[in-house]
């Protein structure tokens, strides 16, 4: 089966410019059809397993499929995503781009093209939520993505993030989705223990992966989320 840009677009979950960067670069398997950019699945499947993306290019109608994936809990979507320390950075920019650069379950192909997404995601809206702490998430979900993914950075320094409150940012929240339904769920589930404040008194201690880890799933136990 032959894809456009457009349609290969919608299928990795990245933008069209990104995919015509990637062929201008050499970086995809590529052929022409008079004046348009065409692709071959086959060849995108050998690409994908070269990069290390599970990725299944099918027909559309496999798309709904991958929309219908289980929803994980908050403390599963953590451990997916990991819990990362000492992100460097004097500004949105800088402390997004040295988190990406340091979750291990984003491909490195797709890396500067997420981190696009999240800067323009920034300049329409903070997602600096108050208290310190910002979710970044992208206006689209990530259709590479096998399982949902929320990374959790602890900033070197705080910065200003334009927060509701106006407060410095010193914690970053990545929901990253292959799916909108599994991105509000984890939205929901996050935004309910970020209200309580000893979760946020918590979060300022600076815990570990397991610690987090736990104190969520005691949270997900009495209430749930």
């Amino acid at each position: 089966m032959e894809l456009s840009v457009f349609d290969l677009s919608k299928q990795l979950g990245v933008a069209q410019d990104t995919i015509e960067r990637w062929v201008r670069q050499g970086k995809l398997p590529v052929f022409k059809k008079g004046i348009n950019y065409k692709f071959d699945t086959k060849e995108l499947k050998k690409w994908a397993s070269n990069h290390n993306i599970k990725l299944k290019f099918s027909d559309k109608t496999d798309l709904p499929q991958k929309q219908e994936q289980s929803i994980i809990p908050l403390s599963v979507a953590v451990q997916n995503g990991g819990v990362y320390f000492d992100i460097q950075g004097h500004d949105v920019n800088s402390v997004l781009k040295a988190s990406i650069e340091k979750i291990s379950k984003i491909p490195e192909t797709f890396k500067t093209d997420l981190l696009d997404r999240l800067i323009e995601r920034e300049k329409a809206l903070s997602t600096g939520i108050g208290n310190g702490i910002a979710i970044p998430h992208p206006r689209e979900q990530l259709s590479y993505l096998e399982s949902p993914l929320v990374s959790v950075c602890f900033l070197d320094q705080p910065v200003d993030y334009k927060a509701l409150d106006n407060k410095s940012v010193s914690v970053l929240f990545f929901i990253l989705c292959p799916a909108l339904k599994m991105h509000l769920h984890l939205l929901s589930a996050l935004s309910f223990c970020l209200r309580d404040h000893q979760f946020i008194d918590f979060l300022k201690l600076k815990p570990d992966f397991a610690a987090l880890v736990k104190k969520i799933e005691i949270i997900q136990k009495t209430n749930p989320i």
